[in-house]
């Protein structure tokens, strides 16, 4: 008859600790053998790990061991080591501990459940370690992330200050002939009135002029310094909305363009020009995306509910390809293919 033996978690953790040495060897040795990218770990961190489970059996390390696992995370980290083969590691430590250590518990002849008492308690003590290094590790990728997330948006921020500096000049350059210009064309449709012809042609130059002057607003919404004085104020959606058809008649007509509209009445409060020269854009995008099809067709949808107002404006032209959905709203985004219409200085 085999005699049992009490344990005795001193002598366990003693064991342990003797033992160290010789499971970080073969550990080194496991990952060496069974990696295709072998995760070569200091010795002092892969020892000390087992010094940790070893006075885990009579003592306290919960913090010692959230210590050790943040240095552990940080220098895999520094490694850039892939996720999967860290824990890849920890695996084959499991394995490789008991394996070394169960040879050596075997010789006390510890009974059936001192053997589950202590495996269990070992092996939560290493799910403990793997716990706190994946999650100091997640911690890591996430502060990583948020520091390139904030970069990426200072450089857009800068690359829009930029624009917004660009487009202040341009309109300073093109205010001025453009003033002369409208000062010029209503003195000559004074001059004009007994001459119905000539005035038809001057209303069709003045309502270009126009165009070009929204244009320019549209650029200047980059900008801090407006053109357009505009005030807030409730706009009703209807009338924007008939005004902004009468600006893309020309266009519609020209390229034989069907042109729907549910309006249903609503209105909301904001900056009339701006919101008009939103809502141009997306037609003006819209006609563009037509111009392959027989049958074009544009559809404005305007409705309201629970406080909110939706505005749809669809088409029946080809899809936008969804590697360029992503980048669609960069300033100045352009592509020389036929997807050169879709320009987020437009949206």
């Amino acid at each position: 008859m085999v005699e049992t033996v009490t344990l005795n978690l001193l002598n366990v953790s003693r064991k342990i600790l003797d033992l160290a040495p010789d499971i970080t060897n073969v550990w080194m040795q496991e990952i060496i053998r069974s990696m295709e990218i072998p995760v070569t770990i200091p010795r002092d961190f892969a020892e000390k790990r087992t010094v940790l489970l070893a006075r885990y059996l009579v003592e306290n390390v919960d913090h010692d061991m959230q210590t050790w696992s943040l240095d552990m995370g940080e220098w895999l980290r520094s490694q850039e080591y892939p996720f999967s083969s860290i824990l890849r590691t920890y695996q084959l430590y499991r394995n490789v501990f008991w394996r070394v250590l169960q040879p050596e518990l075997q010789k006390w002849n510890l009974s059936s459940q001192d053997m589950l008492y202590l495996e269990t308690q070992l092996g939560k003590a290493m799910d403990e370690s793997v716990f706190w290094a994946v999650y100091h590790f997640e911690q890591m990728m996430n502060r990583e992330l948020i520091q390139k997330e904030e970069t990426i948006s200072f450089l857009h921020n800068d690359k829009l200050t930029m624009l917004g500096k660009i487009a202040a000049n341009m309109a300073h350059e093109l205010r001025n002939p453009l003033c002369a210009i409208e000062g010029f064309l209503k003195l000559i449709g004074e001059s004009t009135k007994e001459q119905a012809q000539l005035q038809s042609y001057i209303q069709v130059v003045m309502h270009e002029f126009e165009n070009l002057h929204r244009q320019i607003t549209g650029f200047l919404s980059f900008s801090k310094k407006p053109i357009l004085d505009e005030v807030f104020k409730n706009i009703h959606m209807e009338s924007l909305l008939e005004e902004v058809e009468l600006l893309i008649t020309p266009r519609l007509l020209g390229e034989n363009i069907r042109f729907e509209k549910q309006i249903h009445p609503c209105s909301l409060a904001g900056y009339e020009e701006g919101l008009k020269q939103v809502v141009v854009n997306l037609l003006n995008n819209a006609i563009d995306a037509v111009q392959d099809r027989s049958d074009k067709c544009i559809q404005v949808i305007s409705t309201s509910s629970d406080g909110w107002l939706y505005l749809s404006v669809e088409n029946n032209g080809e899809m936008i390809p969804p590697e360029i959905v992503g980048i669609l709203f960069q300033p100045f985004f352009y592509d020389k293919t036929k997807w050169d219409r879709y320009r987020a200085v437009h949206l």
